[in-house]
């Protein structure tokens, strides 16, 4: 199976660059200066697991300059994923199987109402990735899961490659059939934790050892969950325990891919984390007071950045 991963950021890169490692055909998307890092002297990861690299590696800006996948990983950022796919239109066919490993809860409903075309599967991950510089992938934390599945549930013969081909690699990968709960599984740890450690700008360590601020993630896990249960997800009964216990798990000094975009002044993934709550916690009339503050306070940051913000990248 020939795969391209469209977004070479810390998931794309160290997911992407376990199957290239293992074998397997694969061919990224990058741009600017991580690419030609990428093209001079390929992909460098390093991991908690292990350090490698994949060189020489196939990489573009340009996706039609790249093999024609039979599967898209796509590992953007939520605000560039409309732009990603419009320039996926080109390689995507109706046998093309589109697999998206991003935050959220509707991917995989973009990309159906962008391309078009493709077989489009819904996707998870939890992994500690960023990228480190110019055509480095650091990776720092032994967790590293996938979670994949067919929007209507039945099983798919390329999630089934995918899946088997990275527990080969080591990562705790599955198929579900129930991939609307793993979605908002993860949202109930990512937009929480990903907005707390934002505001308090304080790692995995110093948030979790706060009794006032474990608190407020706790509470807001708990929001989640109550929106989510609303919107139709069949959320396990431990989802807030489930999440703190990814928490627990961090190395102390582990931050949010969010936290760290708020630092930087760049665009950051609001509108797919607290944004989507307090949407759909207004439609289903449920009172989300945490993640309300997290909006409101971070909004205006991300208003800032987005004036700063150049044309939509695939890194």
């Amino acid at each position: 199976m020939k795969i391209l991963v469209a977004g070479t950021g810390g998931v794309g890169g160290y997911f992407g660059g376990l199957l290239a490692q293992a074998g397997h055909t694969v061919a990224f998307l990058a741009r600017g200066a991580h690419l030609e890092a990428i093209q001079r002297d390929g992909l460098q990861v390093l991991s908690v697991h292990g350090d490698f690299s994949i060189r020489p590696a196939n990489a573009s800006d340009q996706p039609e300059a790249l093999p024609a996948p039979d599967c898209v990983l796509v590992a953007v950022k939520h605000y560039d994923l409309q732009a990603t796919a419009r320039q996926l239109r080109a390689v995507v066919r109706e046998g093309t199987a589109v697999v998206p490993l991003m935050n959220g809860v509707d991917p995989h409903e973009v990309l159906h109402a962008e391309l078009g075309r493709g077989r489009i599967a819904a996707g998870t991950c939890s992994v500690a990735a960023r990228i480190d510089g110019p055509g480095v992938i650091r990776q720092e934390s032994r967790l590293r899961r996938v979670i994949l599945g067919a929007p209507d549930g039945r099983p798919e013969e390329a999630l089934s490659t995918l899946v088997a081909a990275w527990r080969e690699c080591g990562v705790e990968a599955e198929q579900t059939p129930d991939i609307l709960a793993a979605l908002w599984s993860k949202l109930v740890f990512i937009a929480s934790f990903g907005g707390v450690t934002a505001l308090a700008r304080s790692t995995a360590g110093e948030v979790r050892t706060s009794p006032t601020t474990r608190a407020v993630l706790l509470e807001a896990m708990r929001e989640v969950e109550r929106v989510g249960r609303a919107a139709g997800a069949r959320l396990p009964q431990d989802a807030v325990e489930q999440a703190m216990a990814i928490v627990e798990a961090l190395e102390p000094g582990v931050t949010s891919s969010l936290q760290r975009d708020v630092a930087g002044g760049r665009r950051f993934e609001l509108e797919a984390f607290s944004g989507t709550i307090v949407r759909l916690a207004s439609k289903h009339a449920i009172d989300v007071p945490v993640h309300a503050a997290i909006y409101g306070l971070l909004r205006p940051l991300l208003t800032r950045a987005e004036g700063h913000a150049g044309p939509a990248r695939v890194e």
